[in-house]
């Protein structure tokens, strides 16, 4: 008997033992979670879930006890799971990865005007958070892998050009040094 890998997405109200109720089910299914990533926005859950599981369960069987799990704690989720998908031999996801941060007065055209540079540069975003901040104000913040092939500080004009016209305010860095400002040492 062989091992399927599957994406598990959840998302809903937010509740403590989201998690564990997830976590729980998906080991009482025989099934390991590889990798998973979650956060909450305005009291709302979402999460994926890389998941190993048994080839002869079906997915459609996790999700049903995944959702009699949920509604037996009372939670308000949504759960959608489907098989994962290996990249192209076209796609390379080589490269430097750099962290974009974008500020100034909220619009609702940042993260559209961004992501599109993005796009068309061939550059993957892999994270990105957006964030309210005092008096009308946002930040989001793109981690991003730019392939060798894009001319960085090309990217950095056009991007900063692109945000002064926008009345935003732009920073570029390489991950590495961005990491290295920001990290907290704790004795």
């Amino acid at each position: 008997m062989g091992a399927k890998d599957i994406l598990v997405a959840v998302m809903g109200l937010d509740q403590p033992g989201v998690v564990a109720a997830t976590a729980e089910t998906l080991t009482r299914l025989n099934c390991n979670i590889e990798q998973m990533s979650q956060t909450t926005l305005r009291h709302q859950f979402s999460s994926i879930f890389l998941v190993n599981k048994p080839e002869d369960l079906k997915s459609e069987h996790i999700e049903l006890e995944l959702q009699t799990a949920y509604l037996a704690k009372k939670f308000h989720l949504s759960v959608a799971i489907r098989d994962f998908e290996e990249p192209g031999p076209e796609r390379s996801y080589d490269g430097d990865e750099f962290v974009l941060s974008v500020w100034g007065p909220d619009r609702n055209d940042i993260i559209a005007t961004f992501s599109r540079i993005c796009a068309e540069q061939g550059i993957n975003v892999e994270s990105l958070r957006a964030f309210r901040i005092e008096n009308n104000q946002s930040l989001q913040v793109f981690e991003v892998t730019v392939p060798d092939t894009v001319d960085t500080r090309s990217l950095h004009r056009i991007m900063g050009e692109r945000a002064k016209a926008m009345g935003l305010r732009l920073n570029m860095q390489h991950a590495a040094i961005f990491e290295a400002i920001h990290r907290v040492r704790v004795d």
